[in-house]
């Protein structure tokens, strides 16, 4: 019998639980290649989710939690409740865990950490569990797979995989896509070569880019979308058209095969070029499926752009926006304000830009104000200044004030020019673009027309550039809590499940 290993992916703060935990069906994919049996736990959709756990433990060879800074409360919980009852040894990986390595190990919760890459690495740690032998070291550092050796993505080993699968997407390409949409997503590469001071690729050294060839990319993709019956495939690398010979291969390999999906994927706005995704290129990926593009423009201003090291312009972010619409592609783009060093001139500029760029039907976007992701060069120099405290111990991340303060999308920060205003900057903005909440996620009539109103008011106050008296602000957030209450009261209890969700 093949020794039980359980994964467990814990809620977040945020309540964010529309994508399926693709880490943990990597990581279990090559646990379960190696011949171990394979359990994710889903915290989310657990109405007891310690007692589920709890019943697991029984003979499992170890509990993986894998983690970000938003779930780091609920995964402390988690890691305190198994070692107090049973002697499971608990293993922890995901980004908050390969930025703050050392910080982990010394949780007395914590018995061995991996940062980086884990799916080599917990077979190492399987195997030497499972024989009884000691391991060298309580943390694994990174270390880059093969890409090409890696098994096949088995999406099954997720008990909920179809609530996935069947869920909403927030991106507006769910207004036009073939419904009812089933879609999953999917990795054929890792790493970025940007330079970008927020990322957090450079931060980790990530960004030496691996990926996988051609052929198998197109092989996986044919499987995961017979097997599973997928009308859309989300692309999630963070910059999949670095080889653009490879993405040229791979669309006509979609096209060969007659996969007939749509699919979505990121993009560098200095990309749209003669050398890279010329018109040729992108009337390809059209006819292969490709509905959406995400576009890290992040700022209307040259100077704030420099301060990210970008290395782009505003006029080329313009360009990229006009070829996709040109070919009828959602040019989903993102812009972050209160960049530290930038000035109110700077976010006046990228207001103007996103307020210009409404011209073009497939344009939306989502703004938040600067997050400090942790280790970042421009966090780095906020903690230097004495404007934001690091947190010594994991413990501390348990704290929601200090998850919001690095990691909540729109926050008064300490070091913003005008906190206030640029919060709610980000706000209507975002409420233009319904980004929160789109009317093709509301099966009530009514709420669909409250929702429109809201984007209705946004657009206006965004074209005015007028943002006090924020009344609309307020209720538009209550609207919202109520909406998604009453939705997550009615999936854990099992009335209201994912796969009804309108489409």
């Amino acid at each position: 019998m093949a020794l039980k290993i359980i994964l467990i992916r814990p809620e977040n703060i945020y309540n964010y639980n529309n994508y399926p935990a693709l880490n943990l069906i990597l990581i279990g994919s090559s646990l379960r290649a190696a011949g171990y049996d394979v359990k994710i736990i889903n915290c989310a959709f657990e109405k007891d989710p310690l007692q589920t756990i709890k019943s697991e433990l029984s003979g499992a060879l170890f509990a993986g939690i894998s983690l970000l800074t938003s779930e780091a409360p609920e995964s402390f919980r988690i890691m305190k409740f198994i070692k107090e009852n049973s002697v499971v040894p608990v293993v922890v990986g995901g980004w908050h865990c390969t930025l703050f390595p050392e910080q982990m190990a010394e949780c007395e919760y914590v018995d061995y950490v991996v940062a980086g890459e884990g799916e080599e690495h917990v077979v190492v740690i399987a195997e030497s569990l499972s024989r009884g032998s000691p391991l060298n070291s309580k943390i694994f550092k990174k270390k880059f797979v093969d890409s090409e050796s890696l098994p096949m993505p088995d999406y099954s080993i997720d008990s909920d995989i179809e609530r996935f699968i069947s869920s909403y997407l927030t991106d507006k390409l769910s207004e036009i896509a073939v419904q009812p949409m089933r879609w999953l997503p999917y990795e054929s590469s890792r790493g970025c070569p940007s330079q970008c001071t927020f990322c957090i690729n450079v931060v980790t050294g990530n960004t030496q880019y691996r990926r996988k060839s051609a052929k198998k990319v197109i092989t996986e993709i044919e499987y995961i979308v017979k097997k599973y019956r997928l009308t859309h495939l989300k692309i999630i690398d963070d910059n999949f058209f670095v080889d653009i010979k490879r993405v040229r291969e791979v669309c006509e390999g979609i096209i060969n095969r007659g996969l007939n999906i749509t699919w979505d994927g990121e993009c560098r706005c200095d990309y749209f070029n003669e050398h890279l995704l010329n018109y040729e290129t992108l009337k390809l990926a059209r006819r292969s499926g490709l509905i959406q593009l995400t576009l890290g423009i992040e700022s209307g201003s040259t100077y704030t752009l420099g301060l990210m090291k970008k290395g782009i312009t505003p006029e080329q972010a313009e360009n990229a926006v006009k070829e996709c619409d040109r070919h009828g592609i959602i040019a989903r783009s993102s812009f972050i304000l209160e960049v530290p060093g930038e000035s109110s001139l700077d976010i006046k500029q990228t207001i103007r830009l996103i307020n210009r760029l409404r011209k073009y039907s497939k344009f939306t976007c989502g703004v938040c104000t600067f997050r400090p992701y942790p280790k970042c060069e421009l966090t780095t120099k906020l903690i230097q200044g004495g404007y934001l405290p690091e947190p010594k111990v994991f413990s501390d991340w348990t704290d929601q004030n200090v998850i919001d303060m690095y990691t909540s999308a729109e926050y008064i920060r300490p070091w913003q020019v005008n906190g206030r205003y640029s919060e709610a900057v980000a706000f209507y903005l975002n409420m233009e673009s319904a980004v929160r909440l789109g009317n093709h996620q509301i099966d009530n009539c009514w709420d669909r027309k409250i929702n429109s109103l809201f984007s209705l008011a946004g657009k206006v106050r965004n074209r005015l550039m007028f943002y006090g008296m924020p009344m609309d602000k307020n209720l538009y957030k209550r609207f919202l809590v109520g909406f998604y209450k009453k939705r997550t009261d009615l999936e854990k209890s099992g009335a209201y499940p994912l796969s009804c969700m309108k489409g």
